[in-house]
């Protein structure tokens, strides 16, 4: 159920691009972050993966996801974990699926990267953030400036034009290396280099 991404310290998990609500409408937009989105092409397109996504939106559907999720976290060895390598949050019901998952899992350090404003304002007016949880919303357009009213941000940037702190990874063979701000909530902004 979980993804190894090769870049990032541990593990992830993922959905489909292709089911996101704001990144499907971004995806159509020149110039936007999700404008030929790499989780909608390539391999991301064979039927294993396909099928593959199919099996974890029957996970995060799941009446038991909650317990399953923490049982696998509590598996995983490296500190820090990563919702949505591809896909965002789908409703408010998910968003608080996850922050429990989060809150059950107090070893690690959850990263949250969304473009779903408006379903994570109305999950934070139901329940605050657990301490070990950084959601960074994600500005809609490359080299737009960070999104406004959210604590952590983050951009994409197609030249030099960095606000806050440069992902490293372009630097370090494509990898975090020891960066961890994405999971930082001291680190307002991250920007990342377009790729």
């Amino acid at each position: 159920m979980l993804s190894n991404v090769s870049k990032m310290p541990g593990k992830s998990i993922s959905r489909s691009a292709f089911r996101c609500g704001v990144g499907s409408k971004l995806a159509k937009v020149p110039g936007s972050v999700c404008f030929d989105c790499y989780a909608r092409k390539g391999m991301y397109r064979m039927p294993n993966v396909v099928n593959k996504m199919e099996e974890r939106e029957e996970f995060f559907h799941a009446i038991d996801f909650v317990p399953r999720m923490v049982a696998m976290l509590n598996r995983t060895r490296a500190p820090e974990f990563r919702w949505f390598d591809s896909g965002d949050v789908e409703d408010v019901r998910m968003g608080l699926n996850i922050l429990d998952v989060c809150e059950a899992t107090p070893n690690k350090r959850h990263w949250i990267p969304s473009k779903e404003y408006q379903i994570w304002a109305k999950v934070l007016k139901i329940r605050n953030l657990p301490d070990n949880v950084t959601l960074r919303i994600s500005a809609p357009m490359v080299d737009g400036p960070p999104p406004k009213a959210w604590q952590n941000t983050s951009t994409v940037t197609a030249g030099d034009n960095i606000t806050g702190h440069e992902c490293p990874a372009p630097k370090q063979d494509g990898k975090c290396g020891p960066c961890r701000a994405c999971w930082d909530r001291s680190v307002a902004n991250v920007t990342y280099h377009k790729h």
